[in-house]
């Protein structure tokens, strides 16, 4: 429902006012080794299309006064924020931060955007609003409004067409403050469900919660939680989304829980980026579901077998997943490998391709669909010809991208699997 948001908008080392070092376009080593992972030069085969051609860019915005063309901010502008680059770049350039700097810079000043990017915005930083607004979305949904909207052209009108195609069935009701085991009890965690996923992928906040409850934890929900602040950080608006992150670590860090988890690794990646980005921490640690699952497994629990032999699983690892900007987080997906393979029966194969985008990029699929959809269908003929039955992704950003075609309801996160493996679940539906 994005889809509206606007996207217009040497020798001597300079540092931005909260200390990131950004060199001079000169700067650049040009050695190539963010060729090889950005997903846009891979499509586009152009030098303005990388990294180190859009770090003049980058440049030019934040350290110059130098006049930017409308050329170089499209090129700006077509970056997925994968942030791949930042894993490989011998400098360890902080491109994603310097990209939200540039972005804040380039709205100071300038009028609010269109209306339709304002209240989406407005939406999604107060929940109450979010809440009303999610009701009326399951009415239309309901009514067969929908249908009627998408012959008369309404949606193409309001720039909705894309969004409205790509939502899944919104869910209206509230989750419980607290989820009690009645296994013998281990511990609390809180779970931090995002704008996105509380009302549109409820089934892997359930299949957590089960998963938590079964091996021994109770879960907390605190409703005073709010959006992880990504999307009004990528578009500019950085003071709100500080705000965002302050509320956040207040409300978390009244909890008596051990660990804060989050099931969308898209949120994971702003949540840990709190500290460095404005200080905001969180007291207990912060965990994604499948590294605290894969940590805190029993021992003698024993899954269900797969119900038919040799099925196989293609996973899919999100950007957000991969390239986490503190290395000392370690490779998280591959706690989503470990416990897919705790399911007897099941064969588990990477996704080919991993190391590229698949375009989703937050609100890019919408925004960008000219780079995000070819992006998305590589991913999709990688997943037909690995001969998986069914491919899981971490980021729910990731799963209603890629949720189409013959693919459409193949795509489910990883605990959600996990979930219907449990000894008193039915299996695989």
């Amino acid at each position: 429902m994005f889809d509206f948001i606007d996207d217009s908008g040497g020798d001597n080392l300079v540092y931005a006012q909260d200390g990131l070092y950004i060199p001079d376009a000169a700067e650049c080593m040009r050695c190539g080794l963010c060729l090889s992972v950005c997903p846009t030069y891979q499509l586009l085969q152009i030098d303005a299309e990388t990294p180190r051609g859009r770090l003049r860019t980058l440049d030019k915005i934040l350290n110059s006064d130098t006049a930017v063309a409308g050329g170089e901010l499209k090129h700006l502008n077509n970056c997925t924020q994968c942030r791949a680059c930042e894993t490989v770049c011998p400098s360890r350039m902080q491109y994603g931060r310097l990209f939200d700097l540039a972005r804040e810079k380039q709205l100071q000043g300038k009028r609010r955007g269109s209306l339709l990017a304002f209240l989406g915005l407005k939406l999604i930083e107060h929940k109450p609003l979010r809440q009303a607004a999610i009701v009326l979305v399951r009415l239309y949904q309901k009514t067969g409004l929908h249908n009627l909207t998408r012959k008369t052209g309404l949606l193409r009108l309001f720039k909705l067409a894309r969004a409205e195609a790509l939502m899944p069935e919104a869910n209206t009701g509230k989750l419980a403050r607290r989820y009690r085991t009645d296994k013998p009890r281990r511990g609390n965690v809180a779970l931090f469900t995002g704008c996105v996923g509380e009302h549109f992928d409820r089934k892997t906040l359930l299949a957590s919660i089960t998963l938590l409850n079964y091996i021994g934890f109770d879960v907390f929900i605190p409703e005073e939680q709010t959006c992880c602040g990504a999307i009004h950080r990528h578009q500019g608006k950085i003071a709100v989304a500080d705000k965002m992150a302050s509320l956040n670590a207040d409300v978390f860090n009244a909890l008596d829980v051990e660990a804060i988890i989050y099931t969308a690794s898209g949120c994971g990646l702003t949540l840990n980026d709190y500290e460095q980005d404005n200080g905001a921490r969180f007291g207990p640690s912060l965990c994604d579901i499948t590294e605290f699952l894969n940590r805190h497994w029993p021992d003698e629990l024993r899954l269900n077998s797969y119900p038919r032999r040799a099925r196989k699983i293609a996973v899919h690892e999100p950007c957000s997943q991969r390239n986490l900007s503190r290395p000392e987080l370690g490779n998280q997906h591959q706690h989503v490998y470990a416990l897919l393979e705790k399911i007897p029966g099941l064969i588990v194969a990477a996704l080919p391709g991993n190391h590229l985008c698949c375009g989703a990029g937050g609100v890019h699929m919408l925004t960008h669909p000219d780079i995000a959809d070819p992006l998305g269908q590589a991913k999709l003929t990688h997943f037909e010809q690995s001969g998986a039955d069914w491919l899981v992704s971490t980021n729910i950003g990731c799963v209603l991208h890629l949720n189409k075609g013959s693919a459409l309801n193949r795509i489910i996160h990883p605990a959600v699997l996990l979930a219907k493996m449990l000894p008193e679940a039915n299996g695989i539906t």
